[in-house]
């Protein structure tokens, strides 16, 4: 039986500023604000500093970049964002580009991992490979040493120990994606004590419980500052570029926020608006065609998908217009190329995935064709987002949810708007009028208050493995073996945490059991699973997984003697302590350190 102690689970140095990095699948940013002025006045957001990025292919100016990085030909950094697109198409342009690494949207690569790794490859626009690792952590490195920056423009003496660092991840993501993000961030500069990983979701609902009512756009007009008033209940959907990320919360009386439901979602971000219109590009130049340019210049996908990226925002339900949007020359040129002459200014209609035959035609360098099948390039992502979200809602029906926040990037496309309103007319609907920022800023607010945020739910069961004596009547064969003459059985999931619990913000459970360690092992010492199920009775079941360990790789207990570990569940990482008599040792830590 599980023991709880409460601690601080502000466990980290005193602070004079907060900067949160929101590191996006298709852009990135960062904002800032001072311990004196959020103190003063928390509600007062405008003390909130954002960087402003330009373009210099729009030469648009931005409150965030493209999640885009260029590597040389020697795997050394060269550029982030915007100036990375662009020096990519320059490299391009002038027919450079092949020995470079350039990469984007790379952080769907942490989308599916389950268990801790020790090494994942991304491939860049050529299909060359890197260490996750490395591109993750310059592309940190990179908005860590930019927001410094920025930060000592308007105050000189500043350190690096003096800012308290958020970065936000989605909450639908793994323990060992968290881990792998924190250590990212580790490895790009921050110091371990200082950082603080923030769950977009969350973030984005601590930014609109602080907005002032003129801020927030509701379907019929908020009437009053009522909508997150304690006892409130509302539903949050996050939605980026790569994935969706929902969950539910309560506004107690304490104005405190707990969980009602689990951190659930899946991977229908803005992304797959994009993968439909690409799709639609290859059916308009045809198979051969594509298949040159893939083998060849597969850059030119990259152009177009970026053209594509400013112009879908321009799409809108029900519209009498045309959308037009720009397509890179050399489609037209290969296209002539391979039919021996013949114009792609000639093809009239183009017959799609979903068995449509869709007029379209040319203006120039642009292709245009009716809204109302431009429409079309939204309809998957939007109908699997809507589903989801009503699916949701229905099972958990004595929640008394009211009402949907809609934020993220994708939360300002007018096709999705729509979309979730005329789905959910019957509920209030929020999209605060900076809905692309609403993370970024609610992270700084989580910096500076992360106790808001009371109670989560446990995403798995979390347990540990361990070997009892061996029950015939209880125990599996196949679990069965011999040690000092006494049959014993191994790898019994011994349950801390069941799926769906409420858990504490600052509760540590102690673990009913007395660990000693043989040796230190290269990997570290203690397994942690989880499990989908509620009670799993093996380690090694189909629904259960290995997530990482509990002692780090250079842990200094010493073999042989007692240790008593302590586990923390309610924070937005899993957290450690280890203490032992003998040595002395101390141990706080989070998985994956």
């Amino acid at each position: 039986m599980a023991e709880y102690i409460q601690m601080d689970n502000a466990q980290q140095k005193d602070y004079l500023i907060v900067g949160a990095i929101d590191f996006g699948t298709t852009f990135s940013g960062y904002a800032f604000s001072t311990k004196h002025d959020f103190l003063k006045d928390p509600r007062k957001l405008g003390n909130i500093s954002i960087k402003h990025w330009a373009d210099p292919i729009s030469t648009m100016t931005y409150n965030k970049t493209s999640t885009c990085i260029l590597f040389t030909e020697e795997r050394i950094f060269d550029k982030f964002g915007f100036e990375a697109e662009a020096k990519y198409l320059d490299l391009i342009l002038d027919n450079d580009h092949e020995n470079w690494y350039f990469f984007r949207r790379f952080k769907m690569s942490l989308y599916e991992i389950q268990s801790e790794v020790q090494e994942i490859l991304v491939e860049d626009e050529t299909g060359k490979t890197m260490s996750a690792r490395k591109v993750f952590s310059e592309s940190l490195r990179f908005l860590v040493n930019s927001l410094f920056d920025e930060v000592r423009k308007q105050q000189t003496d500043i350190k690096m120990t003096d800012i308290r660092w958020v970065v936000t991840v989605p909450a639908i993501w793994s323990d060992p994606a968290k881990a792998f993000m924190r250590k990212s961030a580790i490895e790009a500069g921050i110091d371990s004590g200082m950082l603080t990983i923030a769950l977009e979701p969350e973030a984005a609902a601590l930014y609109v419980k602080h907005l002032p009512v003129e801020k927030r756009i509701c379907e019929n007009e908020c009437e009053d500052f009522e909508t997150l008033a304690p006892g409130s209940k509302y539903i949050v959907v996050d939605v980026g570029g790569g994935t969706v990320d929902i969950t539910a919360h309560e506004v107690l009386e304490d104005d405190h926020v707990r969980e009602l439901i689990k951190a659930t979602g899946g991977n229908w971000g803005g992304t797959k608006v994009d993968e439909e219109y690409m799709d639609f590009i290859k059916r308009l130049i045809g198979e051969d065609t594509a298949r040159y340019i893939d083998e060849n210049t597969p850059s030119v996908f990259f152009e177009s998908c970026r053209e594509f990226e400013m112009a879908k925002r321009t799409i809108k339900p029900n519209s009498d217009g045309k959308f037009n949007v720009r397509i890179p020359s050399q489609f037209g040129e290969t296209y002539s190329l391979i039919h021996c002459g013949r114009e792609l200014k000639s093809v009239k209609t183009v017959f799609t995935k979903y068995e449509k035959h869709i007029t379209v035609s040319f203006t120039g360098d642009k292709l245009r064709l009716k809204s109302k099948d431009a429409e079309d390039f939204f309809a998957e992502s939007v109908t699997k987002i809507a589903d989801y979200l009503s699916e949701l809602i229905e099972q958990n029906g004595d929640n008394d949810i009211t009402t949907i926040i809609l934020v993220g990037g994708y939360a300002e496309s007018p096709m999705l708007i729509e979309g979730i309103k005329s789905r959910f007319s019957h509920m209030r609907v929020i999209i605060p009028t900076e809905a692309a920022w609403s993370i970024l800023l609610g992270a700084v607010i989580f910096g500076h208050s992360p106790n808001l945020i009371k109670h989560r739910r446990s995403k798995y069961t979390y347990g540990i493995g361990v070997n009892k004596r061996f029950k015939p009547s209880e125990h599996d064969e196949k679990h069965k073996y011999e040690e000092n003459g006494e049959f014993r059985c191994w790898g019994l999931f011994s349950k801390l945490v069941e799926i769906d619990e409420i858990v504490s913000v600052g509760e540590y459970r102690k673990i009913d059991k007395h660990f000693h360690i043989k040796d230190c092992k290269e990997e570290g010492n203690f397994k942690l699973y989880a499990s989908t199920l509620k009670s799993p009775k093996y380690v090694d079941e189909e629904d259960c997984f290995y997530i990482g360990h509990i002692l780090s790789p250079g842990h200094e207990f010493l073999p042989k003697h007692t240790i008593y570990i302590d586990v923390c569940f309610g924070e937005t990482q899993i957290m450690f302590l280890a203490q032992q008599p003998k040595s002395d040792k101390f141990f706080l830590c989070y998985l994956g350190d």
